[in-house]
């Protein structure tokens, strides 16, 4: 028997209406191939434990009931509706009242598990688009876990221990750090990465919508009662943020015993400095057997990676904006692992960004990353203004390949350097090469090589 069979035997049914010998069993049929049934006279009686249920039959008993069905419909759960014979035109009302099917008196045990069947295979089709809507959304947006310093090797060494092992993860570290991708690598770790994986991120921060979303968890409901019941991950950003009574909401719904072994939540907790934030869920959720802490380590503590995470930035956003891929210059690259980034991988992403937007070509410069990159250089740092410009040419020469880039490069700058200077003295060679520091007739020479002066004629004897 496959898991869709096992879980449409496990079923639980609830039966709502009017109970006749047939219906009656009916439900000991349901009983004999495992399923358990509860009976109640009316929707009101019952609604204590639709929440306890995978689906509901309604007994119809005569048409004016097409109120009932409608408020059983709103309950969000699936139902059959159960006729007799002589109401069988009460089919399409049935329908029209949110009746996922019909079936006629005498009703075999057979008909409501392949109807629980059914709800089973659509069950696993929602749960399979929600981990393909996942991960599509991390091959469009995010970068890879990136680094080969050695705090890198050991949040990866961490990251690999946890996500084999621990149900309850937690994730400390500054503002600007990228948790999320920590968290998704923790997730693809056996054995969550069959399953979906839920981040509750800036657009839960409302309490009413934290609120509902926690009520689903308990009810088993959407795609929060989905993880918890059948498993996944759930990623809580800025857990330290959620208030103290949701805290203990969402702590009383993930020490439930109805939680799936393959069901983790990973917290996400900034240190901010701004403000003491005292936390409280972890008290209620700490076990020592099952809890990991996690130190995401700052970036200015993993200077080696830093030219790793800005390129993946780089071409995450050029795939994201359809613009063909760039590389960093190495004085670029120099200048960003320089940099403190205070604001960790956010504040990168910034400056990657803007320096993407401003730059021509198809590299990042110096010049593309502020109006003044060169720090204590400045604007005299000469050297670092042509090593600049030249490290996109040079990595495009072909390995091994002979050519004349040298004298090519040397007489595009030599030409334009004696042109200038030799403007600036007004035509005056003496004085040009007195500017350049050059022997007036090494001048001379070269100023004819480019074709800047005209020979003088010879003298006829």
């Amino acid at each position: 028997m496959n898991l869709i069979d096992k879980d449409a035997t496990r079923a639980k049914a609830l039966f709502v209406g009017h109970l006749t010998p047939g219906r009656e069993g009916l439900l000991g049929g349901l009983r004999n191939i495992g399923m358990e049934t509860l009976y109640f006279e009316t929707p009101n009686k019952a609604r204590s434990r639709m929440n306890w249920c995978d689906f509901i039959l309604y007994g119809a008993a005569e048409t004016a009931e097409a109120a009932p069905m409608q408020r059983i419909a709103e309950t969000g759960k699936p139902f059959a509706a159960v006729l007799r014979p002589e109401d069988k035109g009460f089919t399409p009302s049935s329908i029209r009242s949110g009746a996922r099917a019909v079936f006629v008196d005498e009703v075999h045990p057979e008909e409501v598990f392949q109807f629980s069947r059914t709800l089973s295979e659509e069950g696993y089709l929602r749960r399979e688009l929600r981990w393909l809507r996942t991960e599509a959304r991390e091959e469009s947006g995010g970068w890879r876990f990136e680094g080969t310093s050695a705090a890198a090797e050991r949040l990866r060494r961490s990251i690999q221990l946890a996500g084999q092992k621990y149900r309850t993860i937690l994730l400390e570290g500054e503002k600007g750090l990228n948790f999320r991708l920590v968290a998704r690598a923790l997730h693809s770790q056996y054995p969550g990465a069959r399953h979906p994986f839920l981040h509750w991120g800036p657009k839960m921060r409302r309490a009413s919508t934290l609120e509902k979303a926690i009520r689903r968890m308990e009810e088993r409901r959407g795609e929060e009662g989905d993880i918890v019941e059948k498993g996944g991950t759930l990623f809580i950003e800025d857990a330290q943020l959620i208030s103290r009574d949701l805290q203990k909401a969402l702590a009383k719904a993930l020490r439930g015993k109805s939680l799936s072994r393959e069901f983790r939540v990973i917290f996400g907790c900034t240190h901010d400095p701004e403000r003491l934030i005292q936390d409280t869920i972890l008290k209620r959720l700490y076990r020592k057997e099952t809890t990991r802490f996690i130190k995401i380590p700052p970036l200015r503590e993993r200077k080696k990676d830093i030219s790793l995470v800005a390129q993946g930035i780089l071409d995450e956003f050029s795939s994201r904006i359809g613009q063909p891929r760039r590389r960093i210059t190495p004085a670029a690259m120099d200048w960003f692992s320089r940099q403190k980034w205070w604001g960790n991988e956010s504040e990168l992403e910034m400056a990657v960004c803007r320096a993407f937007l401003v730059s021509e070509g198809n590299s990042i410069s110096l010049d593309d990353l502020s109006p003044t990159p060169r720090g204590k250089g400045g604007g005299d740092n000469i050297e670092g203004f042509f090593r600049d410009r030249l490290s996109s040419v040079v990595t495009a020469l072909g390995d091994g390949e002979s050519s004349d880039f040298y004298d090519h490069t040397i007489r595009s700058v030599e030409k334009p350097l004696l042109e200038l200077v030799l403007r600036e003295a007004g035509g005056n060679q003496v004085q040009a090469s007195r500017l350049l520091g050059m022997n007036r007739n090494t001048l001379r020479r070269k100023l004819l090589e480019f074709g800047l002066t005209k020979p003088s004629p010879s003298r006829r004897r």
